[in-house]
């Protein structure tokens, strides 16, 4: 399985997926040092991670996954070298699980680039001008428990506890579960991107998921729709959090074990 992944590492460097691993989150990042150095100063770390987290979670991370599962799929498309590859003197899921796994392991790098992006922005934004420096709110936590009962929530629904002495572990928290509840949908964009030669197909699927997203947010079935489910976790409504991630893993997971069957049998000229 370690050679199958070098392999695919390999033809990684002719392509221009390490762009898109570096544009994703740069994007975002520099969209909210933006808005964060005009003046539309979002005061307190945890405001200014959620809402990057936010758009990370909605728009780039399920646009990212799109073009890598793709890209993935079509350096053997393009060339026409499918029929070559699962000749080879291995399990045809090898090749396919390895495919994969490159894929997670590029969106989970892109992840933690994310958040390392984000917090270098709030920075420099307070760097360059003092009045958008963004607070940390720990250390008024005791005076913020005192002010606030157990019904009080802030910021769409999150605890007041996400503002306070435990932000920075619940922003990490929160940006490992927007990432694992991606599962499924990687395996989707992933299984279409192998079935379909023609790259349109998985590209459609993944804009018109992502724009479909939008209106499923209002409807009760929402939890159940992949691309909502990075959302999900993400707290606005704290009783989606753990659905949502449990959705996206373990869905993910079988997801995965269904295309590698499903591929293994495949005949792909």
């Amino acid at each position: 399985m370690l050679a199958s992944i070098q392999v695919e590492l390999i033809k990684l460097k002719r392509s221009k997926i390490m762009l898109v691993m570096l544009a994703g989150p740069a994007l975002v990042a520099l969209l909210f040092f933006s808005l964060q150095a005009s003046g539309a100063n979002l005061r307190a770390w945890p405001l200014y991670f959620f809402a990057g987290l936010t758009a990370w979670a909605t728009f780039m991370l399920p646009l990212t996954a799109t073009i890598i599962a793709t890209l993935l799929a079509q350096l053997e498309h393009g060339p026409k070298t499918w029929a070559h590859l699962l000749a080879l003197p291995v399990p045809k899921w090898r090749v396919f699980a390895a495919k994969a796994i490159v894929a997670l392991g590029l969106i989970a790098l892109m992840s933690l680039l994310t958040g390392g992006l984000l917090a270098f922005g709030g920075w420099l934004a307070g760097a360059l001008n003092p009045e958008n420096k963004l607070m940390d709110p720990a250390p008024f936590a005791a005076l913020a428990e005192t002010m606030m009962d157990d019904d009080d929530q802030m910021f769409g629904g999150m605890d007041v506890m996400l503002m306070v002495r435990e932000w920075k572990r619940v922003v990490a928290e929160r940006l490992a579960y927007v990432y694992l509840s991606s599962f499924l949908l990687i395996a989707v964009q992933l299984w279409a991107a192998f079935r379909f030669r023609n790259f349109l197909i998985p590209m459609a699927l993944g804009v018109g998921g992502g724009f479909f997203a939008i209106f499923a947010q209002a409807s009760e079935y929402g939890l159940y729709f992949p691309w909502l489910m990075p959302f999900n976790t993400l707290g606005f409504m704290p009783e989606n959090v753990e659905k949502a991630l449990a959705f996206g893993l373990v869905g993910g997971i079988g997801m995965s074990l269904l295309m590698l069957v499903d591929m293994s049998r495949m005949q792909i000229k």
